[in-house]
């Protein structure tokens, strides 16, 4: 199970828990039509801002995981940069040396 799909389900089982909790509340309340409604309308108030202070605490974690892995991401491309440095450097040491030990091997007769 994906963690997308995760999330849907757990945010389905929170609305459908939402509807039985008011259509429970209407059964049993012991309060007026008019406190009833009152009561109500500040659960899904409380119940939406609940879900919306979680939609934000999963985007920040989002973000800090994003932020995260690209800071790993640039740790590498400079770790592979640097590693590309001393390879061309070898390599043009190397060649220098292979045409020194060429000229070398032409000055002297053979």
């Amino acid at each position: 199970m994906t963690k997308g799909s995760q999330w849907t389900e757990t945010f389905a089982a929170f609305a459908v828990g939402i509807g039985v909790g008011a259509a429970v509340a209407v059964f049993f309340a012991p309060r007026s039509g008019r406190g009833t409604r009152e009561y109500l309308v500040n659960s899904a108030k409380d119940g939406l801002d609940n879900v919306v202070a979680a939609g934000q605490r999963v985007t920040r974690r989002a973000q800090d995981e994003i932020e995260n892995v690209k800071d790993q991401v640039n740790d590498r491309v400079r770790q592979v940069k640097e590693q590309v440095r001393e390879v061309k450097d070898q390599v043009r040491q190397a060649t220098e040396a292979g045409e020194r030990a060429y000229r070398e091997s032409m000055k002297t007769p053979a």
